[in-house]
């Protein structure tokens, strides 16, 4: 398994869930102790005697909701328990051809893991191993507490038969508020590992005119064959596509999810042009945005760098992560107001913020009938989902080189090309 350095969530691998066989299931139970006691040398392998333990389902913690089984921690709640400890088994079948087994899991604060006696990760910890006393090195708030990030074993560390995963969990001080852990594990054979993403011929102008101009203007098409793996990927000369995340793909042909909401678009043909696009508007954002809310969308998308370098189809991001940030509903957005008959443009550019970019972003350009020009932001709607004339949006736009867009006159802003690099791939 590779090593979990503090808030890298997800690494950067090529294999995804697409296809799995489910060893271990998000919600399984656990034993576990949290007594606040140090639980002895051994507490992490297999001949270890755990039947003093209590046994709960995950997620296990406190503090917030959703906790299938509430863990102790002391009887001051300024002085709470450093570190609680969790074990798990689960069974390996002979013969079953994994070539690699990937996880994910949720934490907080922070968590070194083990596999059949031996140290495979950390999360959030400082170096070496911990010990019974040790904390996390900060603490963990917001959407990041909901977040699963990812790992791999190599399946040189498993045996046939049963597997033990122990955990050590973490606060990050005494006195923080929460706690919380849950882990999912699953095993890949080789033909489970997702595709590599590769441009269709038929989709070359429509790709090369978002790759390189930033823009597929009303009245051309999203044809099967699309591919966006953000503003740095690469197209070989075979059409293969190298790029830093999940490279998003349109194939009607295999995208049932796909074809069902294009199915939902086409019933909204006869409603008045206004009318059409906040429906769609609306549909793509329902579908995108996850429970606890749209602002935590993009941690939810964290999980698709299962997929990095690779394809997922467009219709199952939602499935798999249970969201969608700009790049998915401005392209989703894209192809559904094209088939409910109105002219809808694809941008990619920044948001501006007193005349300077915030980060990259997409959205959409709604022209009417009139030749009037609206805009269409699935991810920042306005209230009520109002599709205001470029004038009156809340939010102000700049093309990709950071020029505020829709306003005449403006001069392009300085350092403009290179926005901050955690924001380069936000689009």
């Amino acid at each position: 398994m590779k090593w979990l350095y503090p808030f890298v969530l997800v690494l950067a691998t090529s294999a995804g869930l697409h296809g799995k066989t489910v060893l271990l299931e998000r919600g399984s139970a656990w034993k576990y102790d949290d007594t606040g006691k140090d639980p002895g040398a051994g507490w992490n392998r297999a001949d270890f005697d755990d039947s003093g333990w209590k046994r709960g389902a995950a997620p296990l913690g406190y503090g917030d909701e959703g906790m299938a089984t509430t863990l102790g921690f002391g009887e001051d709640a300024d002085q709470k328990h450093p570190a609680t400890y969790l074990r798990s088994v689960f069974t390996l079948e002979e013969g079953a051809g994994f070539v690699l087994l990937r996880g994910e899991f949720r934490c907080d604060d922070g968590a070194a893991i083990y596999l059949n006696g031996k140290a495979i990760g950390r999360y959030n910890l400082g170096p070496g191993l911990p010990g019974h006393g040790s904390y996390a090195r900060v603490p963990v708030s917001g959407a990041l507490e909901l977040r699963y990030a990812s790992f791999e074993i190599d399946v040189d560390e498993l045996k046939e038969g049963e597997n033990l995963i122990a955990v050590s969990l973490h606060q990050a001080s005494p006195s923080s508020s929460d706690l919380v852990f849950d882990l999912g594990l699953v095993g890949l054979t080789e033909k489970d590992l997702p595709k590599p993403g590769r441009l269709g011929e038929a989709a070359r102008d429509a790709v090369e005119a978002y790759h390189r101009g930033h823009f597929v203007k009303p009245g051309m098409p999203i044809p099967d064959g699309y591919v966006d793996g953000g503003t740095y990927m690469k197209i070989r000369e075979d059409g293969r596509i190298v790029a830093t995340r999940e490279v998003i793909t349109v194939d009607r042909q295999r995208d049932k999810k796909l074809l069902e909401h294009i199915d939902f678009a086409k019933t909204t043909v006869d409603l008045p042009e206004i009318e059409r696009a906040v429906r769609l508007a609306k549909y793509v954002d329902k579908l995108m945005t996850p429970r606890e809310g749209r602002e935590f969308a993009e941690a939810a998308t964290g999980k698709l760098q299962d997929f990095r370098n690779a394809e997922i189809l467009l219709g199952e991001v939602p499935g798999y992560c249970g969201a969608g940030v700009c790049r998915h509903r401005s392209l989703l957005y894209k192809i559904l107001a094209d088939e409910a008959g109105l002219k809808v443009g694809l941008r990619r550019g920044h948001l501006m913020r007193g005349g300077r970019p915030l980060g990259r972003h997409a959205w959409n350009e709604l022209t009417l009938q009139d030749g009037s020009l609206r805009i269409v932001d699935v991810m920042n709607p306005e209230e009520n989902f109002t599709l205001p004339e470029p004038a009156d949006v809340h939010f102000k736009y700049g093309d990709i080189k950071g020029k505020p867009l829709y306003e005449a006159g403006d001069e392009e802003v300085p350092g403009g090309e290179a926005p901050p690099a955690e924001e380069r791939e936000a689009a």
